[in-house]
């Protein structure tokens, strides 16, 4: 199974250009992954550099037809016109994708650096070895204070996914589902 982890930092090359089916490209070259974590994925935000607000995970499925996806975002804000302007982690799986969640990640007060609001995207899939749970998150960049707060979230989700749970078997949203 090949799992690849990448900050596409919004689908940007290092020669400045946006262009997410070169992204999508590169990936199926240097690893032919079963499932792609991407994070910092755009969409409707063009004034990122080289951006012209084009919709990434849209063109990320488009570019790679085969795989499932799954957005978590961490920034949710209006755009132009009724557009939003949203950035984010992607999970893109081949396996067969059980059940999602997304997690929004501490942001506190920091008057002194720039941050934004972080997310962990969880996707459990039916993985050759077994139910497997996936996760995408990009930790806060500027301060170690958000980032240690982030990790202990992260270690509080765990301990969440390690819990005991009444297995119930009725229709509807009550239904237990497969977890690793």
């Amino acid at each position: 199974m090949r799992i690849v982890s990448w900050n596409v930092q919004w689908c940007r090359g290092v020669d400045g250009i946006v262009d997410p089916a070169r992204i999508a490209a590169e990936l199926k070259r240097i690893a032919d992954p079963d499932v792609a974590c991407l994070q910092e994925i755009a969409s409707g935000f063009a004034d990122l550099a080289g951006s012209r607000g084009e919709d990434q995970p849209e063109a990320l499925a488009g570019a790679l037809p085969g795989y499932e996806s799954v957005v978590g975002w961490g920034v949710d804000v209006p755009g132009s016109g009724r557009g939003r302007k949203r950035f984010g982690n992607m999970i893109l799986s081949r396996l067969p994708v059980a059940r999602v969640q997304r997690h929004s990640l501490p942001w506190p007060p920091s008057p002194r650096e720039p941050s934004m609001p972080r997310v962990a995207v969880e996707a459990i899939v039916e993985a050759p070895i077994g139910m497997l749970r996936i996760v995408s998150t990009h930790l806060e960049y500027y301060s170690a204070e958000h980032r240690a707060a982030q990790i202990a979230r992260l270690a509080a989700l765990r301990l969440e996914w390690l819990a005991e749970r009444k297995q119930v078997g009725e229709k509807g949203p009550f239904r237990s589902q497969a977890s690793p």
